[in-house]
């Protein structure tokens, strides 16, 4: 009964297979507890993180290598017929192709998790929070999708019809989500450039608000009247974009309208008088600030007021405190300011 042939190999060959199978099980154990309890501690002691994220990652896997390692070696001592001989081969393969693509997967894992992932919370945008994620299932669909076909491959298959029809099936996703596609690429655009990032005061396209969150499709920001104003990343990434937080002073400029009554001695003291109670203002950089007696208008002589407010975090404020010391100067000393055309005024008059 012993010495009977069973596909081709005797029990005591197929005794001595299992034998050796479970050898190489035990081998492979042995060597991940030697990982858990020594090269692991090893690993942690010294500054790098890349020996920690290798060892991590062939930790589990460790039994398995054993596990093949024990088949290909206990094959030796076979004498397999077919279909057994075809059945062993494919054991040794396909697991081979599982255990790599297992490993390939942890590093992915373990290095995006060190260093991508690290990045990402150093910065301030969301935007890179959210892209590390995809990035890393991206890589992991790759790589088992790439195992996938290998092992379809070795077993027999003809894989030209699979790979075709997963061209075919990635071209009419594309297609399906090319919109999607362009915002997502255009938030790696802003990330990349970093044109701004959360808090900056910001003019796109003129919408002018704060950038309040950077998104994998969008971007939101909150403008001036308090209304939160969402654009599309892929439409951030084709237009102008003034960044006014990196500016070192917000220009303000604006244009008071006289009498054409109005005499050059007096239009001269106007401009000295609208250019120094601008330049009086606290947060106002009187280096920077000017008046100029700059056209004539339907209604009005018009003076151009330009200054530079230092403290943008107050700007609104430094800019009516402008405005009410300016119309105060004026008043004080007598200089009338017309109205606009077509402009109504309070108590009946017109």
């Amino acid at each position: 009964m012993f010495s009977e042939a069973h596909f081709g190999s005797s029990v005591p060959q197929y005794l001595l297979f299992f034998a050796i199978v479970g050898l190489g099980a035990v081998i492979g154990r042995s060597l991940s507890y030697l990982y858990r309890r020594r090269l692991k501690e090893r690993a942690a002691a010294t500054q790098t993180r890349i020996d920690d994220i290798l060892l991590e990652s062939v930790g589990r896997p460790a039994v398995l290598l054993g596990v093949i390692g024990g088949v290909a070696l206990g094959r030796e001592v076979l004498t397999p017929v077919e279909p057994l001989r075809s059945a062993l081969n494919a054991s040794i393969r396909i697991p081979v192709i599982v255990a790599l693509a297992w490993i390939a997967v942890r590093l992915t894992d373990g290095f995006i998790e060190t260093y991508a992932a690290a990045y990402a919370d150093r910065t301030e945008s969301k935007l890179d929070d959210e892209l590390v994620p995809i990035v890393g299932r991206i890589t992991n669909v790759a790589i088992v999708t790439t195992a996938a076909i290998v092992v379809l491959d070795s077993v027999g298959y003809d894989v030209t019809a699979v790979i075709a029809s997963l061209g075919i099936g990635g071209v009419a996703v594309a297609f399906a989500s090319r919109k999607t596609m362009a915002d997502v690429f255009g938030g790696a655009h802003i990330l990349a450039t970093k044109p701004f990032v959360v808090g900056d005061t910001v003019d796109i396209d003129g919408t002018a608000g704060t950038i309040e969150e950077v998104g994998l499709r969008t971007t939101r920001l909150r403008d001036f009247d308090g209304r939160v104003v969402t654009l599309p990343n892929a439409a951030i990434a084709g237009t102008e974009i003034t960044n006014l937080t990196s500016e070192p002073t917000r220009r303000v400029k604006t244009f008071i309208g006289l009498p054409y009554a109005t005499t050059p001695t007096e239009m001269a003291a106007a401009l000295d008088l609208a250019e120094s109670t601008a330049a009086g203002v606290e947060g106002v950089d009187p280096e920077r600030t000017g008046a100029w007696f700059w056209d004539y208008g339907d209604a009005s002589l018009r003076i151009r007021l330009e200054y530079h407010i230092e403290t943008l975090d107050r700007w609104k404020a430094v800019r009516d405190r402008v405005n009410r010391d300016v119309q105060a100067a004026f008043d004080d000393a007598g200089v009338e300011m017309t109205a606009p055309i077509g402009q109504v005024r309070l108590g009946g008059e017109s």
